[in-house]
């Protein structure tokens, strides 16, 4: 199961979260693209289960799967 967290930033921008469940703990990841996005504080951060990986390592994971 994924879900999407949303969080308003003090700046008032908006950073998104995806996340997977896994065991009843949330752990964040994201098949489609960069799990944590902030459009206005130019942040994308790609995680494989929680892990934080370059974006070169995720889409040769994804490539993978």
């Amino acid at each position: 199961m994924t879900r999407e967290f949303i969080r308003e930033e003090e700046d008032g921008s908006t950073t998104t979260t995806t996340a997977i469940e896994m065991d009843g703990v949330f752990k964040t990841h994201s098949h489609k693209g960069p799990a944590i996005v902030n459009k206005e504080q130019e942040i994308k951060e790609y995680y494989t289960y929680g892990v934080n990986v370059s974006k070169e390592v995720w889409e040769k994971k994804k490539k993978l799967s």
